[in-house]
């Protein structure tokens, strides 16, 4: 969840040019609003290092036009294009688990396949990334309100590829890699890499692949493509000096931040902490939170839902507030409004508004808790629960808290930090320095493309993720 983007990007966009060159300034335009959309530009200098590497696979790859390569503040593993123009998206979460140049350099030459070919103008039903999410972030409606809760919770990706279209890219990179100086090993490695963060997510969160990642969502990694692949760069006759660039790929991830950004919120256990806002709340017991850039989800078991987000409204106008937030989940379905009661919740004023509504043809109750937290601002929580049973959320609004600063200056968020390998380390050793957490062990595993019975090699750099400031 993040603060003020929303007013960033207007300012932006009103910056463009409207006049003279319209056609030219729209892909800036739908670029800027994506980027806020998918969680913001991530600057660091991994930032520069990759619009760098990009810029020699573009070279290789023939384009006559500038193409922009955007790092996404996003730990979600995805890379994708959007058109038109030639605009190579990564996440911060793809780039963690990469381990050499050469792999960076073959998923953005695949991307940049997608643009050579045309896939995008080639694909009949293709759907740009603003038409898939309004179709995710439908109105409720009498029959679906569950959609209007749930719905805001951004994905990403964009086109979603044919097969054919997704081996002709994977050929295509092949072809940039080596003319960019690259060995085509690369691309091989980073889909073996994608293939284990795939399992590895699947063991610890035991949905035994249930749930299908990003990239392979917009990319199939289907085992085919992965042996194609292979086959293909046996296949390629190239120079024996030709870079991985593992060591060079490393100093530059080096303090990157893992996982979620302290400036967007930080999930932790069962816990939403934002320092900067000086805010956090507890989500009842066995309830899974996710936070995105408009709203922190809180999902639980019978299709439980809640999503905390903030908002702007006078104290005096808090009534007033939540009742625009109910309408807006409602809208025009069947239900039954509550009375709104005052309260104060943790020495802030607060409304609480109840409803009972149908979703799917079965009673759920809404409930709309809202509390004024100086100034204008105002945080709120939507719930919904099957009917009679609303106060399982009870203890989360009534956990919602301001933080000390000295509460929210000791929480730190998560970062990348390269270490080398010493005589007797294992991968358990390295795991042991990482926050604790179900399976250190196969994290440190996953994040560095290694065997669980590979032997670590003295004097050999891996990455490890720390806690706090750097």
């Amino acid at each position: 969840m993040r603060r003020l983007e929303a007013l960033a990007v207007a300012v932006l966009l009103a910056a463009l040019p409207l006049g003279g060159t319209p056609a030219a300034a729209q892909p800036a335009r739908e670029h800027l609003g994506l980027v806020a959309s998918l969680g913001g530009e991530f600057t660091g200098p991994q930032a520069d290092y990759v619009q760098r590497v990009g810029d020699r696979m573009a070279q290789a790859a023939g384009m006559r036009q500038r193409c922009i390569f955007t790092v996404l503040n996003s730990e979600v593993v995805n890379a994708f294009t959007a058109p038109p123009g030639c605009y190579v998206y990564i996440t911060r979460g793809l780039l963690s688990i990469m381990n050499s140049e050469a792999e960076l350099a073959a998923v953005l030459g695949h991307e940049l396949g997608h643009v050579t070919a045309k896939h995008a103008q080639r694909q009949e039903q293709a759907e740009a990334l603003s038409g898939l999410a309004a179709a995710l972030i439908g109105a409720a409606t009498k029959s679906d309100l569950a959609g209007g809760i749930a719905g805001r919770v951004g994905k990403l990706g964009t086109l979603s590829y044919s097969r054919n279209q997704e081996y002709e890219a994977d050929s295509l990179a092949l072809r940039f890699l080596p003319m960019a100086g690259y060995a085509p090993e690369g691309l091989t490695r980073v889909l073996d890499g994608l293939r284990r963060e795939d399992a590895f997510n699947a063991q610890t969160t035991g949905q035994g692949g249930a749930s299908t990642p990003a990239w392979a969502r917009t990319h199939p990694l289907t085992g085919d493509r992965i042996q194609r692949a292979e086959a293909q760069a046996a296949r390629i006759a190239f120079a024996e000096d030709l870079a991985l660039g593992d060591r060079a790929f490393l100093a530059a991830l080096d303090g990157m931040p893992f996982g979620d950004d302290p400036g967007q919120g930080l999930v932790r256990g069962g816990s939403f902490v934002h320092p900067a806002l000086r805010i956090r709340f507890d989500a009842p017991q066995g309830f899974a939170l996710s936070n995105t850039p408009q709203a922190v989800r809180v999902a639980g078991p019978q299709g439980m839902l809640a999503e905390f987000a903030p908002g702007q409204a006078p104290a005096s106008q808090l009534e007033a507030y939540a009742a625009a937030v109910m309408r807006g989940i409602i809208r025009q379905g069947r239900h039954e409004l509550g009375q709104a009661q005052r309260t104060t919740i943790n020495g802030m004023p607060a409304v609480v508004l109840p409803a009972r509504a149908l979703s799917s043809g079965r009673p759920v109750d809404l409930t709309v808790v809202a509390y004024a937290a100086g100034g204008n601002q105002v945080y709120h929580f939507v719930s919904m629960a099957p009917a009679g049973q609303a106060g399982v959320f009870d203890g989360m609004y009534e956990s919602f808290r301001r933080l000390s600063d000295r509460d929210a200056e000791a929480v730190g968020g998560r970062r990348i930090a390269v270490v080398t390998v010493r005589p007797g380390d294992t991968a358990e050793t390295m795991a042991a320095r990482m926050p604790p957490e179900r399976d250190r062990a196969a994290r440190f595993l996953m994040l560095n493309n290694l065997r669980p019975d590979e032997p670590l090699a003295p004097g050999a750099q891996v990455k490890i993720v720390t806690e706090g400031r750097r």
